[in-house]
């Protein structure tokens, strides 16, 4: 089990989100930052359980393995 560190969150039911670049979610859609500042992707799945189990296995727990988290880390590089 992955450690996540705890972020305060006004979005229902995210209590336990710890990625920093969740966004909000729905019944079956989760929401992040985008690679392109500004941005928004949206993560639509085919029911509400494949969406809940993502958001507990990767926006709450594991969070540094999800695939946004890593292509938003990887495109958002720090200028020199």
């Amino acid at each position: 089990m992955c450690n996540a560190e705890k972020r305060i969150s006004t979005t229902s039911g995210t209590g336990a989100i710890g990625c920093p670049y969740f966004v909000a979610h729905g019944n079956r859609d989760i929401m992040c930052e985008g690679i392109i500042e500004g941005s928004r992707t949206v993560t639509k799945f085919r029911s509400a359980e494949d969406k809940a189990f993502h958001q507990e296995t990767f926006c709450e727990k594991c969070w540094r393995k999800c695939e946004i988290y890593a292509s938003v880390k990887h495109f958002r590089w720090d200028e020199d």
